[in-house]
């Protein structure tokens, strides 16, 4: 049985534990990833939140027989934000921010065409973020350092509080400009500014199918303060990293 409380930690603890290291997600638990484990035919895709988490992907792909090697990069220039909007499950998600001088660790989910199908649906592409393609400068750059990777870019921005957007105080980073909070701090200071009552009952009655009403109100509140800079290291796609088939490593 489900305990009671478990859509509140679900809600706090984004973006969820990672990994030590590259690993291959199977059978719904992360797997030792081999060193010479091809990445032919898969599509590179930047985790900037919770995808890089072996509990999200096992959330994801639940019911799905994939095989899907994850693995860990530092990129310079930017870092990793609060988005603009709430997800369904209480929690203010992530995207990419420029950050001149910052070095951010980032995890690459490389996926085949089914794997990539359902990554796209849980990411509501088309009404929370973009799927684009982009190139960044990866620090220590090897032979699975993709010179282009697809991201998921939020469509509404980047989460503004006290006129600054706020970094993921749980992703590591050096150089880091923006402040950085917990997904527990975010969502304190927003019941704080717009809720009432019991914070666990604000923020239960945004949750799930019942607050979707509430949670978009709060969602337009937030894309109305946003900071709408651009996603940084956008391309214009040429060739086929898009649509799920081999891309240059």
């Amino acid at each position: 049985m489900t305990a009671p409380d478990d859509w509140l930690a679900r809600a706090l603890g984004y973006p969820y534990p990672a990994h030590g290291g590259d690993f291959l997600f199977r059978g719904g638990a992360a797997r030792p990833l081999a060193d010479d484990h091809t990445l032919d035919g898969l599509t590179p895709v930047i985790a900037v939140g919770s995808n890089r988490a072996p509990a999200q992907l096992a959330r994801k792909y639940a019911g799905m027989d994939v095989a899907v090697p994850v693995t860990r990069m530092r990129a310079r220039d930017v870092d990793v934000v609060h988005a603009a909007h709430v997800a369904g499950y209480g929690a203010v998600p992530a995207t990419l921010a420029a950050s001149p001088g910052t070095v951010v660790e980032l995890w690459i989910t490389w996926l085949d065409e089914p794997a990539l199908e359902r990554m796209d649906a849980t990411e509501a592409v088309g009404v929370n973020y973009d799927r684009v393609t982009v190139s960044l400068a990866w620090e220590n750059a090897g032979p699975r350092s993709p010179a282009r990777a697809l991201l998921y870019s939020a469509r509404r921005g980047l989460l503004r509080l006290d006129g600054a957007p706020v970094a993921l105080a749980a992703i590591p980073a050096a150089g880091r400009h923006f402040p950085a909070l917990s997904q527990e701090q975010v969502l304190r200071r927003l019941h704080a500014d717009r809720g009432d009552g019991r914070f666990e009952d604000w923020l239960g009655g945004i949750v799930g199918p019942p607050g979707q009403a509430g949670r978009n109100a709060l969602t337009a509140w937030l894309a109305n303060a946003a900071d709408r800079s651009p996603c940084p290291g956008i391309v214009v796609e040429h060739g086929p990293i898009s649509a799920g088939r081999p891309s240059p490593r």
